[in-house]
């Protein structure tokens, strides 16, 4: 196991976004919330373990990929028979979504119109969004389908003989983009029917006598 320093610029939104959300998990977050604690615990292990990388079948891996994977790994053994195949099913639609869009990157980067975090945190919520109704089974969705895109992306850089890091900070942006745009929709929703049932209510009391 290696410990790396790595671009100061890579990673920075990632950390950032991960020690906002430890510390509202933590501290903020209803006690009664049966998801804190899952949260708060797997936010700590992603940043302990986010330096540290290790070698598997010829391939750099962080342990970041490991423990994302032991945690939506828990998360869908809980699931139903159909709701986990849709979720195998619907992660693996969006993980060749994500190895294709690397791929057109790597081979056209013109295409390429801003930034390519933006691009796939965006593109692979509305994917999530589109094939499951549910905001936990989007997340886990979401979250396996990058995951194995980028291992999957690993295995096609080493036939091409190009080095590929599985779960490099720059892929770990990318999911705390995309954790973000996610919590900040859920709040918009919520903020939205708040002021609705406050609007309605203020409607009811007008027309009782």
């Amino acid at each position: 196991m290696e410990m790396i320093g790595g671009d100061a610029m890579e990673g920075a939104l990632f950390y950032w976004f991960s020690w906002l959300g430890w510390v509202w998990s933590t501290f903020l977050m209803s006690k009664q919330n049966e998801y804190r604690l899952n949260i708060a615990i797997g936010l700590l292990l992603l940043i302990i373990t986010s330096p540290y990388k290790l070698e598997i079948l010829g391939i750099e891996v962080y342990l970041t990929a490991i423990v994302l994977m032991i945690f939506l790994l828990i998360a869908t053994a809980k699931l139903r028979n159909r709701t986990f195949f849709s979720v195998f099913v619907t992660s693996f639609i969006i993980m060749i979504g994500y190895v294709s869009f690397l791929l057109f990157e790597l081979f056209d980067p013109v295409w390429v119109i801003f930034d390519r975090k933006w691009m796939i945190a965006f593109g692979g919520i509305l994917m999530a969004s589109v094939l499951q109704s549910e905001r936990r089974l989007q997340v886990l969705t979401l979250g396996f389908g990058l995951l194995q895109g980028d291992i999957l992306f690993s295995f096609i850089m080493k036939r091409l003989t190009f080095p590929y890091q599985v779960a490099s900070p720059a892929f770990l942006d990318i999911v705390s983009l995309a954790a973000m745009i996610l919590g900040l929709w859920v709040s918009f929703h919520y903020v939205a029917e708040l002021t609705g049932n406050y609007m309605n209510q203020g409607r009811g009391k007008q027309r009782s006598p």
